[in-house]
């Protein structure tokens, strides 16, 4: 089964809505929550854009079951192996601070929980396989996500 990283952003962020409204009682009113959650959903759309434009501009592939042409170690590359799925889950926690609601922050961990266990293993057996040495050397030096 697979489930594509932007639908998957979206599921969580209506999951967070959704629990939000089931469960008022345990919303929080605080402003800077609010500040915080509208730096957090721009600041994860630009290193989205920034990581889809770099692996354009390398000529490889942007979708997850593709397969890659080139390995991509530059840009948002150079410090995190998958900021794409960094920048959605800042989307995602930005959004559930922006319900302010304690139970939002379950969409986030959805979407954590799902990408680590189920998406990216996927991607780095594949990358693994047609990189080989240069993968796993790249591994060594950048973390999965920060």
């Amino acid at each position: 089964m697979f489930i594509p990283p932007p639908l998957l952003l979206l599921v969580a962020i209506a999951i967070s809505y959704l629990v939000s409204s089931m469960f008022p009682g345990l919303a929080f009113n605080d402003a800077s929550f609010n500040i915080l959650g509208l730096a957090l959903v721009p600041a994860g759309i630009v290193l989205v854009l920034w990581s889809g434009s770099t692996l354009t501009r390398n000529k490889t592939t942007t979708h997850p079951r593709g397969k890659p042409s080139k390995l991509v170690s530059t840009g948002p590359y150079s410090w995190s192996r998958n900021p794409i799925y960094l920048g959605f889950l800042l989307i995602s926690i930005g959004t559930a601070l922006l319900f302010a609601n304690v139970l939002a922050f379950v969409g986030p961990v959805i979407f954590f929980a799902f990408t680590s266990l189920l998406i990216i293993p996927f991607e780095e057996d594949m990358l693994t396989k047609v990189f080989g040495k240069s993968y796993k050397s790249y591994t060594k030096h950048i973390r999965r996500w920060v």
